[in-house]
């Protein structure tokens, strides 16, 4: 205990850190059992888990047989006419797949070198606002500002080169000035 000495009321300053001390001292213990309170808690969960009786083995299940199902024959079709109507549908069916590979090889290429683009960051909370910025198609993450276009422009174009891939240029306002550049 600290006792601090008043020249005019010494027993008002010595009650005051009495009781400052004390308190301290009672919030201290009282830390101390709700810590105590809490081990015990999880020590008795820990014993009621290992206590938990061993599972009990699976019965195992009896199959029933299981019943035929007679099938109804149909008299077939003649052969002629069926060729004759997939012969059109199949010249029909190979364009459309066609386009759908030529679309599914451009994604993949964009899937795998997406183009880097080149904007301004108008982001007013950014410390980095009006600043030039590259970034990669489809995220959202800035590779590098700067402080003019032109060096954000020569920067995405090196990286390009890099990824066998395009820059798309921005104006101030956000439209597109320049694509695949």
């Amino acid at each position: 205990m600290v006792l601090v000495y008043n020249e005019g009321n010494n027993e008002g300053g010595f009650y005051y850190m009495y009781w400052f001390f004390r308190k301290r001292k009672e919030k201290k213990k009282a830390l101390q059992e709700e810590q105590l309170k809490m081990q015990q808690e999880s020590m008795k969960k820990e014993s009621i888990q290992k206590e938990k009786p061993a599972p009990q083995p699976v019965k195992p299940k009896v199959e029933e047989p299981v019943k035929k199902v007679e099938e109804k024959k149909e008299t077939p079709k003649p052969v002629k006419e069926a060729v004759k109507k997939t012969e059109p549908k199949k010249e029909q069916v190979k364009p459309a797949k066609a386009k759908e590979k030529e679309e599914t090889e451009k994604e993949d290429k964009n899937a795998k070198n997406p183009k880097y683009h080149v904007s301004q960051n108008k982001d007013k909370k950014s410390p980095a606002f009006k600043q030039w910025r590259v970034r990669k198609e489809g995220s959202n993450k800035t590779i590098k500002y700067f402080d003019t276009q032109a060096e954000a422009i020569d920067y995405a174009e090196d990286l390009a080169k890099k990824n066998d891939t395009s820059v798309v240029i921005h104006k101030v306002d956000g439209s597109i000035r320049k694509q695949e550049y």
